[in-house]
């Protein structure tokens, strides 16, 4: 996993493995030697996790014949007492800006001796149900939750008032449902729709199209917060230039779906706001195969800062709004923390902090 360190990635593997049962009660487990080839670590890291999770109860070091699983599901006699277990349920893991996030819950948790339980629903919200009834199941601390499809009819309700019935500390990361009484750690996504189009507005552009997300609630937000920001500017988005995808049409060919819109759009307009850094990319390569410029042709403001490298591979650099990542993270672990503490806690939101780069054009 990107930007985690090396222990911490074989100790959320060795601790799932016993947790699962895979690694079983008074089973030996690999050498420091093995595990250090299978991870492509030295032996000194293995020895890092192995002894973190001796401390936490999982494991005993026997000398001269190795280190054997000590925690056992079955056995609740077993000295474990202090192993506590948080549920992290997130859509994606390994790519754009979820290993920063991630990183961020994992360093505040694991300080304090909890054990990071990861979950991937892939946006989907029958995956989202599965996962979450397997996390009800045991005993957890507490649950940090990107739910899945925001902006679609939550069908997954019941399990979330289970988890407010049950008391179940739970924190809700980057978007929630609405009329959802768990605190939620975001994006002020309306904030950032707005100050977009004024960004805009400022740099003279009048003729504005726009690509969102249908199905989460970050689309539909960073929307109204530009129609909110165009109204006020006596605008709107220009006609047939708004465009509306879903994760599924992410996870086809996006270029086969909406090639014909997007260069529509960039004929009729001056300037083009993207649900974020992944589909700006997107819209830059359909534009790029077609001979279409950014910012020559029409400017493009996009949300999230990601790692993507547009000026290494367009020659631009992408107009964005910052996206807090890892301070998210931890500031969503900390008020988790205080859930369980008993601490009364409400929504943070982070405000706009847009980073003005090459992508956008100033015209007459």
């Amino acid at each position: 996993m990107k930007n985690i360190p090396k222990y911490v990635e074989i100790m959320n593997w060795l601790e799932t493995e016993i947790v699962n049962g895979d690694l079983a009660f008074g089973e030996k487990i690999p050498s420091e030697n093995e595990l250090g080839e299978r991870f492509s670590i030295s032996r000194q890291t293995v020895r890092q996790a192995t002894s973190v999770l001796e401390s936490k109860g999982f494991l005993e070091r026997r000398r001269g014949s190795g280190t054997y699983v000590k925690y056992s599901v079955e056995n609740k006699n077993l000295p474990v007492s202090n192993v506590r277990t948080i549920g992290v349920v997130t859509t994606y893991l390994n790519e754009y800006i979820f290993p920063a996030i991630i990183k961020g819950i994992d360093d505040v948790l694991i300080k304090k001796n909890y054990f990071v339980q990861m979950s991937l629903t892939y946006n989907n919200m029958e995956r989202e149900a599965e996962i979450l009834n397997n996390l009800l199941a045991k005993n957890l601390d507490g649950l940090v939750i990107e739910p899945a499809k925001t902006g679609l009819p939550n069908i997954n309700q019941t399990i979330y008032e289970q988890i407010i019935s049950r008391k179940i500390p739970c924190v809700l990361i980057n978007a929630i449902y609405p009329n959802m009484s768990i605190p939620c750690v975001a994006m002020d996504d309306y904030a950032c729709g707005k100050e977009a189009v004024e960004c805009l507005v400022k740099n003279g552009h009048r003729k504005i199209g726009g690509l969102f997300k249908l199905d989460d609630m970050q689309g539909r937000l960073r929307y109204a917060g530009c129609v909110e920001a165009l109204r006020r500017n006596g605008m709107s988005f220009a006609e047939g230039n708004l465009i509306w995808y879903t994760t599924e049409d992410k996870n086809e060919a996006f270029a086969r779906h909406f090639s014909d819109r997007i260069l529509k759009t960039a004929e009729k307009c001056t300037a083009m706001i993207c649900y974020n850094d992944q589909m700006s990319r997107e819209i830059t390569r359909i534009l790029y195969k077609h001979s279409k410029i950014i910012p020559e042709d029409i400017s493009l403001i996009s949300f999230d800062d990601s790692n993507l490298d547009f000026q290494m591979e367009f020659g631009f650099s992408l107009t964005t709004f910052r996206h807090p990542k890892e301070k998210l993270g931890q500031v969503a672990a900390e008020t988790l923390l205080d859930l369980i503490k008993g601490v009364t806690a409400g929504d943070v939101k982070f405000p706009p902090e847009l980073i003005e780069r090459t992508s956008v054009k100033k015209i007459c």
